[in-house]
């Protein structure tokens, strides 16, 4: 009888031992499968904010390739019209020196993608802004120079662009608005070193804000 018992108990024992080893590998391959997880999403952020950031400097390019085109077939720079589509007047001839006009430079309205961008109450909206309404310190001359603006983007992405701009992620702050310097709302200051001393000598380059929680590329395409 005695023998019974301990052979019993001794079955008992190893059948515990054995489901606490179950349980203690599938909690292991549980952390194991999240700790993966994390690392592929941080991993794939990583990616697209990448990708985001070059679409953003090849549609800086292609911007001023159109504009380049313009000015070299006879468009002037100061006469340059930057009349959206959905704006008035958009139809209303002549359009040669219309940049979104078929008849003109035929450049592309693009959008910024939601997962690029990163809107904060303070308006203008986020998005792309083309125009010519200030002087930017280090451009060749105290003309008015020809910005592109992808306004209110996400940190990453900012991050990403000045990485393949400077080799390094870090964002400039400038003095006050962004949309001050670098998007047209008709009271616009110039861009100086004062404003921005790390973005002198920069014609491209990702800024911040003050309160480093609104961002924005810039490129000066034509300096004047």
């Amino acid at each position: 009888m005695n023998k019974n018992y301990n052979k019993n108990s001794q079955s008992g024992n190893v059948l515990v031992y054995v489901l606490i080893a179950i349980v203690l590998f599938a909690a292991l391959g549980f952390t194991l499968s999240r700790q993966t997880q994390n690392s592929s999403t941080k991993e794939i952020d990583s990616a697209k904010a990448d990708i985001l950031a070059m679409d953003m400097l090849s549609y800086s390019v292609q911007t001023k390739s159109v504009i380049d085109q313009m000015i070299f077939t006879g468009s002037n720079i100061a006469g340059l019209v930057f009349t959206l589509p959905s704006e008035a007047g958009f139809g209303t001839s002549p359009h040669i020196h219309k940049i979104f006009h078929p008849e003109g430079g035929g450049l592309s309205l693009a959008n910024l993608p939601s997962k690029a961008t990163a809107q904060v109450s303070t308006p203008p909206d986020a998005g792309w802004y083309l125009g010519r309404f200030n002087n930017v310190e280090w451009s060749k001359g105290s003309g008015t120079d020809v910005i592109l603006t992808a306004h209110q983007i996400a940190k990453p992405v900012c991050e990403s662009i000045n990485k393949n701009v400077t080799g390094s992620i870090t964002i400039p702050a400038l003095t006050g608005s962004l949309s001050t310097y670098l998007v047209d709302t008709g009271t616009n200051n110039d861009l100086t070193a004062a404003v921005c001393a790390a973005c002198d000598g920069y014609m491209s380059l990702c800024v911040s804000n003050n309160a480093a929680d609104t961002y924005s590329f810039y490129s000066v395409l034509v300096d004047r």
